[in-house]
């Protein structure tokens, strides 16, 4: 199915959880005109539990509901949704985490990566797939993320990769302690798939002309969680102090 993207439309934001508040946090950063519509899955996650046909028709009705509702290009914030269950529309940017994957080997230039990731939120075997496809020289060695704190987990990076170059914090359960190895990291490149997958897509909207039109005012942030079961998609407005935040951020 073809979509026409209008200007005028929002840009929407596909998530399992909190990481769509942060992926909308990150569009606003660059684009405060943006109306931006966020979709959390809460009723469905989280997607390691489910069968991944079941994943791949959720993430697809899901975007697909966005695009019903005028969203001009998609921001894809969780790690099955980027890699196992990617919907694809002509006509219509759809951006993941995956830019990640793309920014760090460009910033490495063949030198070792390691990538930070979670079993619950992409799968190994298709995390490796996707790096072999991408990569265009050099090594990436694949981290998973634990719940030890953030300096053990800097250790094991120095000891499966002591080379390493950049550090790509790749799932939302590595993603989210991004500040804090900024903080403990001063010599490496650490980069954020979340933060690569907004610029990517701000890129796109940008090179296509998409940028809104709302003269001064701020744009909309409007924020769902689904809710119910599994069958259908029924949503509600998502945390009111999580949306407020945001928009006393712009």
């Amino acid at each position: 199915m073809t979509w026409s993207a209008d200007p005028a439309g929002p840009i929407g934001v596909v998530a399992e959880g909190w990481e769509g508040v942060r992926g909308a946090e990150l569009l606003r950063a660059q684009l405060p005109k943006e109306d931006l519509l966020v979709v959390a899955d809460q009723a469905f996650a989280p997607y390691a539990g489910r069968r991944p046909d079941q994943v791949t028709q959720r993430v697809h009705d899901l975007a697909t509901g966005l695009l019903d509702e005028g969203a001009k290009a998609l921001l894809l914030a969780g790690g099955f949704a980027s890699f196992e269950a990617r919907p694809e529309f002509e006509g219509c940017s759809v951006r993941g985490l995956e830019c990640g994957l793309r920014a760090a080997l460009a910033e490495a230039k063949g030198r070792p990566i390691a990538a930070v990731f979670s079993s619950s939120e992409v799968k190994t075997m298709v995390l490796a797939k996707a790096i072999r496809t991408l990569r265009g020289g050099g090594s990436v060695t694949l981290i998973e993320r634990g719940t030890d704190p953030v300096g053990d987990l800097l250790l094991r990076v120095r000891r499966h990769a002591p080379e390493v170059a950049v550090v790509l914090l790749l799932t939302p359960s590595a993603y989210a302690d991004s500040a804090e190895v900024r903080e403990l990291v001063d010599d490496v490149t650490v980069m954020d798939a979340l933060e690569a997958a907004a610029d990517f897509l701000v890129h796109d909207i940008r090179r296509h002309r998409l940028l809104a039109h709302h003269g001064e005012r701020a744009g909309r942030i409007t924020a769902f969680a689904t809710r119910g079961g599994t069958t259908g998609i029924t949503r509600e407005p998502l945390s009111t102090a999580s949306v407020a935040a945001l928009q006393r951020r712009a």
